[in-house]
């Protein structure tokens, strides 16, 4: 009987594991390529958000109510300013002015506004809301 022998087949880097492994990552290439496809395509969206700040004010010896409170505005409008100058996302700014005057705080005017309203019209009598308790309580 003759004896045949089988020829072994030795592994080459064109095997059919490396054929797998091409096409596998082939595979994860296309599949991940294709997950980016939606942020080429439509930008994130922008997320709009607000800053408060609380700003306090101490009203001065023999300081008429309402010089303190001309003084609360134009401090307000800078906070309101600065607030949208250091943030170019920023959309909208509430800033409130608390007054001190014999050991009692109270909110004295509060200015909400956003960017779009402050481009148009940078003024704050335009924006402000005044508490009128205020008066009452940070008279001498």
């Amino acid at each position: 009987m003759a004896r045949y022998r089988i020829p072994r087949r030795r592994a080459t880097s064109t095997g059919p594991w490396r054929r797998g492994f091409l096409q596998l990552a082939l595979a994860l290439t296309l599949s991940m390529g294709l997950a980016g496809v939606p942020l080429a395509v439509a930008p994130p969206v922008a997320e709009a958000y607000t800053s408060r700040l609380n700003l306090f004010l101490v009203r001065e010896e023999n300081e008429s109510f309402e010089t303190f409170l001309r003084r609360s505005e134009i401090i307000a409008r800078a906070g309101v300013q600065r607030s949208f100058d250091s943030d170019v996302l920023m959309t909208d700014v509430v800033v409130t002015i608390i007054g001190e005057s014999q050991g009692l705080s109270m909110p004295v005017l509060a200015v909400a506004v956003s960017r779009r309203d402050w481009q148009r019209q940078p003024d704050v009598l335009s924006w402000v809301q005044y508490y009128p308790a205020a008066r009452a309580l940070l008279l001498p």
